[in-house]
């Protein structure tokens, strides 16, 4: 399998899997809608079942208080009695929720009724009244099961016991369901097309539901595998339960409450629940998954089909690049022929895993054997002088941002043996990829070596020519021409720095009768000794001692104003009197002595450095006319014209 290929492959498998990440975290995030939307749905059912719970407790209260009292108000026998005392139907027409009112004495016959053709019919051998009267419990209210009456319609019965004085058995008042105004009740708390509502008797039959439509009443509930069933076996007051139901086979979502109150003594409890349909309820979250999956399904065959179009596309562009590169490579061969005559070495850089390939010239020129294996670009940079390093990266780090066509510099690379060669490289980049990135250097080598030592010497050479013409000859100190341009660029910098300068000129005393004397080989080698003692009094760089002419020195002091000047006098004049260089001709004493015009000035644009130089001059003729062996400091007025009457003195 080629490189393409397999490259191609896991593409593919890469895309896969990340898909497969994608519709992961899809169908998690699209379950966690589905559970909160089931969880939301939930909760509502549990508060409408509570409101049922909360209406029906109220009404059984109602009705078990109002049997209750009305119960007290019976004569003790019934059966022995003329009449009720009180008229029945009044009394259902004022309570709510019931349809009918009946007593029945101890024998099970019906001797008052709130409907009359019930009055006088034996009821003996219904389970309601067989209940109570088996039970006789005075305080509990007893719910019968859903059952049809005599008048053929279902009703469920609330009753309670009748007593005698003797606290015997004597009757029984009941009340029956009126099973419109709970359906209507119910109904009233339906929020979706959908929802139903249903009260229960605890064994099990349906008493009422809402809507009416697929819920029988007195339909067994307690079924096994039923959600009723397990709801009354868990022992819970309330559940939250999904399933299927009993008698439609639907998938619904229910809350089930059990209806006994604490204050209300129920021989069984009534049971009450809220549903709906599973499917209903899912239904938006059905709707939104299936455009979820719909999107996702056009967004994976998009990217299916551009990942095979930028495969083909990459397909294409690597074969022309392969067929550019071999193109290359025909061609480096060809170069290599040229290349050997001319005495280069030939090098290519291959940016991609840092190696370059050489030919057999640019091994040779190094002391290395040839070879044909790339080497780590990091071993030419070991051989690059460390001076080198840091313009050679500058250069090719600007000519790799394509900022230069080609780059070319001179540096040192060091030999096998341990000597440095110097290299002329000459370079540019050969091939970029389709975004402009770098790829491939080529480059030469020729060793200058030779040529750069030449250039070097006759550096050197022209270094020490241009030192001796800045140099007096006799003294080893600057001449007067390296005067001239330092005071011009140091009075330059006292302008731009407002920076005073100091100039001291002296003059060796009667130093023509020296000569006349001793000789001029003698006056030559006091000058030199002359030259150094000033050199050692001097602190340099900012003491400068310069030969301005025959025995006149001068030296200029940087930022230093008149006071520093005439110490540095002070100086000099201490340590030429120290050296005790005779003379013997001298009017003033055996010793060799000088004369010092001291001046300073603060450059200003409007003045010239030649002034300075003035003021000098003619603060060193005021020393020579006060007696010489000494040092005078120049007046403002010698820093603008020179001194009239000034008459050359002797030497």
């Amino acid at each position: 399998m080629t490189l393409l290929r397999r490259r191609s492959h896991r593409e593919w498998a890469l895309w896969a899997l990340a898909w497969l990440l994608l519709l992961a975290l899809a169908w998690h995030v699209s379950w966690r809608a589905r559970e909160h939307i089931v969880a939301q749905d939930m909760q509502r059912l549990q508060g409408q079942a509570q409101a049922v719970e909360i209406h029906l407790t109220r009404h059984l209260k109602a009705i078990s208080a109002a049997l209750a009292g009305a119960g007290q108000l019976l004569p003790q026998d019934l059966a022995a009695a003329p009449s009720v005392p009180f008229p029945l139907k009044l009394l259902v027409d004022a309570m709510p929720g019931v349809r009918g009112l009946q007593i029945t004495d101890r024998e099970g016959r019906v001797v008052a009724a709130s409907q009359p053709e019930l009055t006088d019919r034996d009821v003996s051998a219904r389970p309601y009244f067989m209940t109570v009267r088996d039970s006789g419990h005075p305080d509990t209210l007893y719910v019968s099961p859903p059952f049809r009456s005599v008048l053929g319609n279902f009703t469920t019965v609330l009753s309670r016991t009748l007593h005698g004085t003797d606290g015997s058995f004597s009757g029984v008042i009941s009340a029956s369901f009126d099973v419109d105004y709970f359906e209507i009740v119910l109904r009233a708390l339906l929020y979706a097309p959908d929802a139903r509502a249903t009260i229960a008797h605890g064994d099990g039959p349906i008493i009422v539901s809402s809507p009416l439509e697929g819920a029988r009443i007195g339909f067994d509930l307690n079924q096994p595998g039923s959600l009723f069933r397990v709801h009354m076996q868990s022992g819970r007051m309330h559940n939250l339960l999904q399933g299927e139901v009993v008698g439609t086979s639907e998938l619904r979502m229910m809350a089930l409450r059990a209806v006994e109150p604490a204050a209300l003594l129920l021989d069984r409890p009534l049971v009450v629940y809220m549903s709906r349909r599973t499917d209903a309820v899912l239904a938006p979250w059905w709707a939104a998954l299936r455009t979820e999956l719909l999107l996702l399904a056009l967004t994976m065959a998009v990217s299916a089909v551009w990942l095979r179009w930028h495969q083909g596309r990459r397909y294409l562009q690597e074969r022309t690049e392969r067929n550019a590169a071999q193109a290359e490579r025909e061609s480096a061969r060809r170069l290599e022929f040229g290349l050997r005559g001319a005495d280069l070495g030939l090098w290519e850089w291959n940016l991609a895993d840092d190696t370059i390939t050489v030919n057999a010239r640019e091994m040779e020129m190094l002391g290395y054997p040839p070879t044909d294996e790339p080497l780590r670009a990091e071993f030419w940079r070991g051989l690059m002088h460390r001076d080198d390093q840091a313009e050679a990266e500058q250069a090719i780090a600007a000519h790799l941002r394509n900022e230069t066509p080609s780059y070319r510099l001179e540096h040192r690379y060091r030999h096998r043996d341990g000597h440095w060669l110097w290299v002329l490289t000459h370079a540019m980049v050969m091939q970029r990829n389709a975004r402009g990135k770098p790829l491939r250097v080529v480059g030469t080598h020729l060793d200058i070596s030779e040529r750069k030592r030449s250039q070097l010497e006759l550096e050197r050479m022209n270094a020490q020519l241009a030192a001796l013409s800045l140099t007096d000859g006799l003294t080893g100190v600057a001449n007067r021409r390296q005067f001239d341009q330092t005071l011009a660029l140091e009075w330059a910098r006292g302008l731009r720095n407002h920076q005073p300068l100091a100039l001291l000129m002296l003059d060796v005393d009667h130093f023509k009768r020296y000569n006349d004397h001793l000789g001029h080989p003698e006056g030559d080698a006091a000058l030199r000794a002359v030259a150094q003692i000033l050199s050692a009094c001097l602190r340099t760089p900012v003491e400068k001692l310069m030969r301005y002419g025959g025995e006149e020195f001068a030296v200029l002091l940087i930022d230093a104003d008149a006071h520093a000047g005439s110490r540095v006098a002070q100086r000099c004049l201490d340590a030429i009197a120290q050296a005790r260089l005779p003379h013997p001709d001298s009017p003033l004493s055996p010793w060799i002595s000088v004369s010092i015009g001291v001046a300073s000035m603060v450059p200003q644009p409007e003045h010239v450095h030649e002034q300075l130089v003035m003021a000098a001059d003619a603060a060193l003729y005021r020393a020579k006319q006060q007696g010489r062996a000494r040092y005078e400091t120049a007046t403002g007025d010698d820093a603008l014209k020179r001194p009239t009457g000034m008459q050359p003195l002797m030497p």
